[in-house]
């Protein structure tokens, strides 16, 4: 039910107010049944539970985050070009292929067949690799006065919080695989 309560909860980052209340709800739920009498195993899946809904509620942060970040460019009256659009569109279709990737990896420790994590790190690597190719353009861009300093600033900033929401979703998936995973 755990696992399906969080799918149900697919925007995280759309609304903050909601992810963190939902957070308090799996919280609650998960103080109420490790007070109980509980298996060993039982209590590692609680724990991991625990350290997964702090990781979601990280995604939705993250969200807000980009939010306030596109608000200072906006209030400094600064736009992005179509090409540092597509870009952004690139990170941003690999961030969601992360997220289809948790959420499978999710689904699979919900029905007790969740066995390794590759597809997670696969596409956390993706995601590391074209973070680091854009700040490295970004940065070239800069330094040959191709691009404006501020924008870029909000570009890069942009670009690392959606590497950090691959970061949380590589967590979630490991901390499946350390207490779900059937071995």
């Amino acid at each position: 039910a755990f696992f399906l309560l969080l799918h149900r909860g697919h925007n995280f980052g759309g609304n903050l107010k909601r992810a963190n209340e939902i957070e308090i709800e799996i919280a609650s739920f998960l103080n109420s049944v490790s007070s109980g009498d509980i298996s060993e195993e039982t209590s590692n899946k609680i724990k991991g539970m625990y350290k997964i809904i702090g990781e979601i509620e990280s995604l939705g942060d993250s969200g807000d985050s980009i939010s306030r970040i596109l608000s200072r460019r906006n209030a400094h009256k600064k736009s992005f070009d179509t090409e540092t659009i597509s870009k952004l569109l690139a990170m941003v279709a690999l961030v969601d292929e992360a997220y289809d990737v948790m959420i499978s990896n999710l689904v699979s420790a919900n029905e007790g067949t969740l066995v390794a994590i590759s597809n997670a790190y696969n596409v956390e690597d993706k995601i590391n690799a074209l973070r680091n190719d854009l700040r490295e353009l970004e940065i070239d861009e800069i330094e040959n006065n191709i691009k404006s300093y501020q924008n870029s600033v909000y570009y890069i900033d942009i670009v690392n919080e959606l590497e950090k929401m691959g970061d949380y979703m590589i967590n979630v998936s490991q901390e499946l695989e350390r207490a779900f995973s059937k071995k």
